[in-house]
This record gives C-alpha cells, structure tokens and sequence, in this order.
C-alpha cells in the first residue's frame, strides 16, 4: 500500500487528483502541455498526480512515436487523462468511496466525527455519480429512440 502525506490525502479525497490513483495498474493515454502525448500503463501515481508509467510512448506534435520502458509525468505537465473506455467510471468512484480512497482518515481514533468539509467532499462526490449516471441514462435512451 502506497504512503500518501496528509496534502496528498487531501487532494486525493477533494479533488479530482484521485483518478491518477484509481487508474492505477491500467493503460491511459495522457495529453501533455506541450502538444505531445503519452500512453502508457500507470505503475505508480501520488495525491499531486505525478505518475510513472511503463511500457509508454511518447507521441510527439508531428506524431513520431517514441517508447520508453519508464516514464515519468509531472503533475504541471498533464492537460488532460483520457480514461480508458472499458472503466465504468460511476463504478470505479463507488469503489474507490466504498475502499476509503476518496475518504480522508483521522490519525487519533478520538475524534470519529467528520467535519463539513469531509462531508461536503462526500456530498459532491456522490453528485457527480449521480450526474454519471444520469448522463448514461439519457444517452442509452437517446440511441435506443435512434434505433
């Protein structure tokens, strides 16, 4: 199990840095800041969405291909992660809910009670699941009223 900081568990429980960290182990496809593109496998990924990725390629702006058997992405540098389509994403965050990912601990067991921001983060966490599936709902709606 991976050792995050206190920050790091922070951005990992109320913002969107937790998806580098539940792709974890999975092929993604990131766009750069520099107009260049690499895919690859994510090994490793912190709170701050710094990865490592293996078996990449680095596809650059006049699109040669270049791989790599290690490659590491600073966090500044991702534009944009391309979640793999065979991830059912409302899913993948109800685990990573249910698994304490998206949940911040308290170190003494004292103080059991979450505060409003743990419960805020909650909130919008569940929001953007329903949204999700809303989303989906409407969509397979729309191609069965095509077909």
């Amino acid at each position: 199990m991976q050792k995050f900081s206190s920050q790091e568990k922070y951005f990992i429980a109320n913002t969107l840095n937790c998806w580098p960290v539940m792709l974890q182990g999975h092929s993604v496809l990131m766009d750069l800041r520099n107009e260049t593109s690499v895919a690859g496998v994510v090994d490793i990924a912190d709170g701050h969405m710094t990865c490592e990725l293996s078996n990449a390629v680095l596809i650059d702006r006049n699109g040669g291909q270049h791989p790599f058997d290690n490659f590491m992405v600073r966090n500044r540098m991702i534009r944009q992660i391309h979640i793999p389509t065979d991830i059912d994403v409302a899913q993948e965050l109800r685990q990573a809910m249910e698994r304490g990912v998206l949940r911040r601990n308290r170190v003494d067991g004292r103080n059991t009670q979450r505060t409003f921001k743990q419960k805020r983060a909650e909130m919008r966490h569940k929001e953007t699941l329903e949204m999700i599936t809303q989303q989906r709902s409407e969509k397979e709606q729309n191609q069965s009223n095509i077909q």
